[in-house]
């Protein structure tokens, strides 16, 4: 009996002191921010949440769902190297969808349902573009339950893809769509098959729209 009382009064001081961990807020770009500012964005479709802990503090961060951005040469060419693409690829886009792990989000015990694996899947994105798909992971753990006989998962090399994207773990899957001048415009948590469609598109449709130059005589 004294061995449960004492059990129990060492897990209400433990919880007590969780209680009592300051929270500080970030919001995208690192800035510090108060918690009413954090709410209210967190709040809206472009963000979600994610928190780091340590023994004294929970820091909250903010984290833009949709991001655009060009790698520099040096980079593009490592990143088609692992993916094992050749240095002058030419097709319209590289779409990558990555799986960074278990977590509440992605945690399965059956095979998944998710539409990215339907059959239309990469058939109405090849009508955005050509491409090459990819499908990377960073830990291979509940990845059975992803259809690995259907699809080619492979681990992300020397974890470019995660510190070139997917800097940190965002919550189910994210994706990232580049197209062949090293443009991209990444996705960071829960997606269908249609968001992957609307970005290919919007970033097939920006390089259509580049102006090409034209040789004088």
């Amino acid at each position: 009996m004294k061995i449960v009382i004492l059990f129990i009064l060492i897990l209400n001081c433990l919880l007590v002191q969780a209680q009592e961990k300051d929270v500080i807020y970030y919001n995208e770009i690192h800035q510090n921010i108060d918690k009413k500012e954090f709410l209210k964005y967190k709040n809206t479709l472009e963000y979600f949440d994610i928190y780091f802990e340590n023994d004294s503090i929970i820091t909250g961060l903010l984290v833009r769902k949709k991001n655009l951005g060009k790698l520099n040469k040096q980079v593009f060419y490592q990143l088609k190297k692992n993916l094992n693409l050749e240095e002058n690829y030419k097709k319209d886009l590289i779409v990558i969808i990555y799986y960074p792990g278990r977590d509440n989000c992605n945690e399965k015990d059956t095979k998944s349902g998710w539409n990215v694996f339907d059959r239309d899947y990469l058939k109405n994105l090849n009508k955005i573009g050509s491409n090459s798909n990819h499908w990377i992971y960073k830990t291979d753990e509940d990845l059975k339950y992803y259809h690995p006989k259907k699809v080619d998962w492979r681990k992300d090399k020397n974890q470019l893809i995660e510190k070139t994207f997917f800097k940190y773990h965002y919550p189910c899957f994210s994706f990232v769509v580049i197209d062949n001048q090293g443009n991209y415009i990444s996705s960071f948590g829960e997606f269908g098959k249609h968001k992957v469609w609307d970005i290919s598109s919007e970033l097939a449709n920006k390089q259509k729209l580049q102006p090409t130059s034209v040789k004088r005589k």
